[in-house]
């Protein structure tokens, strides 16, 4: 498919895809390609660690928890690049990307360019990073999902199994299992405790580890497996990075495929800080 965003899968092709799998019960992943991401995959071999340890990103990665891993890690980086080429679709950067608020745009899509080169990564259909955002602002989304089974693996998972109850009670989505993940030492167990679930799709918002847990869900135990990213934690909080679907507010409309100029407009928004301290999990 090359990375000519002419083909790249809009936001409803991706879901039809998604649903297509659950419907016919076979595996799919769907995992994305960030600034978090293109710093762990750089480590050594694309930048020199003493750039990539110097960024905001790594840094916050060493004195807090916040994002799941702890740079520097060859094995996470590693284990990036294995899930990222095995995965089925594969979400990244925009060139010149506007929606994405990052310290620079270097560590965007030509990072995402310079990394795939070096590791010679070459997905075979590509969306844009932020498709777990825009997917949710889609009736489709919901539809998709209603009446199945759900798992949810991020530790924000109880909150956001209350708010689909609550605001989505009437497509009789039943989230049948939990799973809080909080580090990169955690997928092992995650995937353990995963074996036993009987579920149609799982979603896995846990930073870049998602992107492991996903592929590995769906080439290890043959499920239907999306990298949600903050889409939870975001749609729980009223976070306005995302506007999904609310039945209530849109009834049968569905919302339409942001045009750039649309997509530049909601990247000029404040960045909110996305801290431990600002965004708290529940203690169940």
């Amino acid at each position: 498919m090359g990375r000519d965003e002419r083909n790249w899968l809009s936001t409803l092709e991706v879901i039809e895809e998604i649903e297509k799998a659950v419907e016919q019960k076979k595996p799919l992943s769907v995992v994305r390609v960030g600034d978090g991401e293109n710093l762990c995959l750089a480590q050594y071999k694309v930048w020199p660690i003493r750039k990539i340890l110097a960024t905001r990103w790594a840094r916050l990665s060493r004195s807090t928890n916040w994002k799941g891993v702890r740079l520097p890690n060859i094995e996470l980086r590693d284990s990036l690049i294995k899930s990222i080429k095995k995965a089925d679709i594969v979400g990244i950067p925009h060139k010149h990307d506007k929606e994405i608020l990052a310290e620079q745009q270097q560590y965007l899509r030509p990072l995402t360019d310079a990394c795939f080169e070096r590791f010679e990564i070459e997905p075979a259909k590509l969306c844009h990073t932020f498709i777990n955002r825009h997917m949710v602002e889609f009736v489709e989304f919901w539809e998709m999902l209603r009446g199945k089974r759900v798992a949810v693996v991020s530790r924000w998972a109880h909150q956001f199994k209350r708010l689909v109850g609550k605001k989505y009670g009437d497509f009789e989505i039943e989230i049948v299992r939990t799973i809080r993940i909080d580090r990169y030492g955690e997928i092992p167990a995650v995937l353990q405790k995963m074996k036993s679930v009987d579920c149609d799709i799982v979603f896995v918002s846990a930073g870049v580890n998602a992107v492991i847990l996903a592929q590995k869900l769906a080439e290890k135990q043959g499920r239907v497996a999306v990298d949600f990213g903050k889409s939870a934690i975001f749609m729980i909080s009223g976070n306005p990075k995302v506007r999904a679907w609310n039945p209530k507010r849109d009834g049968v409309k569905r919302a339409p495929e942001k045009a750039p100029a649309e997509a530049q407009i909601s990247a000029e928004r404040p960045e909110e800080t996305d801290s431990p301290d600002t965004l708290r999990p529940s203690s169940d």
